[in-house]
């Protein structure tokens, strides 16, 4: 019983109906056809009538009293209480309504459930049940007793705006139908179940207990109306293959949540790319404003930008935003539910925009000037704009041959011994390059990241491949400047002596004598060194060193130090 079931197959009938009346009047015919329909509607289940929509002003007025709620009972107030709520709701974005469910929590949805649409709850569950591509039934049965809760006519009702895939594996989770050959010698199981009113088939439920009262009152309320289907369903649930109901309900899935931006995950890392055209990935339906609230900063660049715009234009970026951001959900591969994931995401997003529109609109930016930037380019554009920034900041440190010199066994920043390099490198060979904190990077911060990923780059290049892979950088280089500052140039370990001859010869009062500086620069210049990375080194060693005496100083303690005796 696919999705296609409950229309395709009506379809056929009535052009076989049509074949063999060729000689009847059309009136005669059109009549024929009435009637068949209504046989039809009396044994197949009708979708749910979706009201008229309320005209668009009055929608736009609601959703401007839905955004300024405090808090999750106010907005459930201003969701059911207008006389036109049962027609503005099913206008609601699907974004936007499962949001504010979420917000008020599904349970205290019971006025709400009633007035959704079948687009509506098909959309949100394309979100709520799917563990990867498999359906999760510990995830749909909190719906199912919102629902239940919300009465059993809107239970039936709305299990039954479900794809007809989902709806026989939500059955077979629950019940199972067993035909009857003989009901007058029949011995049901010992196993909690009911016999159809005709005696022709047992439906077991083989769990038990309270988690099947939704399955129990919905299959109860469809056999009062529809007795047929309803055994039709319990026998094709029960005959039917996991895998196949997986497979088909995966498909319908795929396809809607590619509609609202949610594109297979190749195909969406493109977003995470330099730009080669300036089109943008425009969105369908009415915007949603779900996506904007997230993004938009508070006192921020991008909350003034939209502000500046006119309601047309910031109703179509909120649809194009919204489907932005759906496409670079689908890019990390985030659980819709996963608050922490999604909320990564979006600042990546929102960072994203503000540094494409740094390049694109200049700064400090002009709101106005900003919005029309949005609205013309489009945020997938100006998102990648930005997001290129922060790539070409730490290009330098992502090049393969540099990877290649800073990896140490599975550790992918094993060669750098120091604390602070660590944490950078980290950060910019991530698969999204960010700041250490793990923020995304500022505008102000791309130059101090590139000037980090430039010298780390430059001191893996000195090192080379004749570092051996056990020694980390800061030690292999350490160990040259203290031999160069010695006068005995090299890579090699030192002894004890001449720990304690290059603390004298290196430091005084912890600072860095002036010869050594001039010493360790002659020799670092000859290595093909700058003035940036020597100073990372000498920092280094007076970190580890300078603030020891000689005869204190633990090789133990300074992991730069490479003693040949320790």
């Amino acid at each position: 019983m696919s999705s296609g079931s409950r229309t395709k197959g009506s379809k056929r009938d009535a052009d076989k109906a049509q074949d063999g009346l060729a000689p009847v009047t059309l009136q005669a015919r059109a009549l024929m056809q009435r009637d068949q329909a209504a046989e039809r509607a009396a044994v197949v289940p009708q979708p749910s009538p979706t009201p008229n929509p309320a005209p668009m002003a009055l929608f736009e007025a609601w959703r401007s009293t839905l955004m300024q709620a405090r808090s999750g009972g106010a907005l459930l107030d201003a969701l059911i209480d207008p006389k036109e709520a049962p027609q503005l709701v099913p206008m609601l974005p699907i974004e936007d309504l499962h949001g504010y469910i979420r917000r008020i929590g599904l349970l205290d949805c019971t006025e709400l459930l009633p007035m959704i649409s079948g687009d509506q709850l098909r959309g949100m569950l394309d979100v709520e049940i799917w563990d990867g591509d498999q359906m999760d039934i510990d995830r749909l049965d909190p719906w199912l007793r919102a629902l239940m809760a919300s009465g059993q006519e809107t239970l039936g009702r709305r299990i039954l705006d479900l794809d007809d895939e989902v709806l026989n594996w939500t059955v077979r989770r629950f019940a199972r139908a067993l035909v009857i050959e003989d009901p007058d010698s029949y011995d049901p199981p010992d196993l909690d179940h009911i016999l159809t009113p005709d005696g022709r088939l047992c439906i077991i439920f083989p769990e038990g207990g309270e988690r099947d009262l939704p399955i129990k009152l919905f299959l109860d309320w469809l056999m009062r109306s529809h007795p047929v289907f309803t055994v039709d369903l319990l026998i094709h649930s029960s005959a039917a293959l996991d895998t196949n109901l997986q497979e088909q309900a995966y498909r319908w899935r795929s396809g809607r949540m590619a509609d609202r931006g949610y594109v297979d995950y190749y195909e969406a890392l493109g977003i995470y790319t330099a730009p080669k055209a300036a089109a943008p990935i425009q969105g369908e339906g009415v915007a949603s404003h779900h996506w904007m609230v997230e993004v938009a900063d508070p006192d921020a660049r991008l909350t003034a930008a939209i502000a500046a715009l006119d309601a047309p234009s910031r109703e179509r970026l909120a649809e194009h935003l919204g489907y932005t951001a759906n496409t670079a959900l689908s890019a990390d591969r985030a659980d819709l539910l996963d608050e922490d994931a999604v909320r990564a995401t979006m600042l990546r997003l929102r960072a994203g925009l503000v540094l494409g529109l740094d390049a694109l609109a200049g700064t400090p930016g002009v709101p106005a000037t900003d919005g029309q930037v949005l609205v013309t380019r489009g945020p997938t554009h100006v998102f990648r704009v930005g997001y290129a920034r922060t790539l070409d900041a730490a290009k330098p440190l992502r090049l393969n041959a540099i990877r290649r010199l800073l990896r140490l066994d599975d550790d992918p920043v094993g060669a750098l011994d120091s604390e602070t390099w660590r944490a950078w490198g980290e950060a910019l060979l991530a698969r999204h390059p960010a700041h250490p904190e793990g923020r995304p990077l500022r505008a102000s911060e791309l130059p101090f990241a590139e000037a980090w990923a430039t010298a780390l780059a430059k001191l893996a290049t000195i090192a080379g491949e004749a570092r051996p892979a056990e020694i980390g950088l800061g030690a292999w280089l350490g160990t040259g400047i203290i031999r160069a500052v010695l006068g005995d140039p090299g890579f090699a370990p030192v002894t004890s002596k001449q720990v304690v001859d290059a603390h004298r010869a290196l430091f005084d009062e912890g600072a860095i004598r002036p010869e050594a500086r001039a010493a360790a620069d002659a020799w670092w210049i000859e290595q093909g060194g700058d003035a940036a990375t020597l100073a990372l080194l000498l920092e280094g060693l007076r970190e580890q060193m300078g603030k020891l005496k000689p005869e204190t100083l633990d090789p133990r303690f300074a992991p730069w130090l490479r003693v040949e005796d320790a």
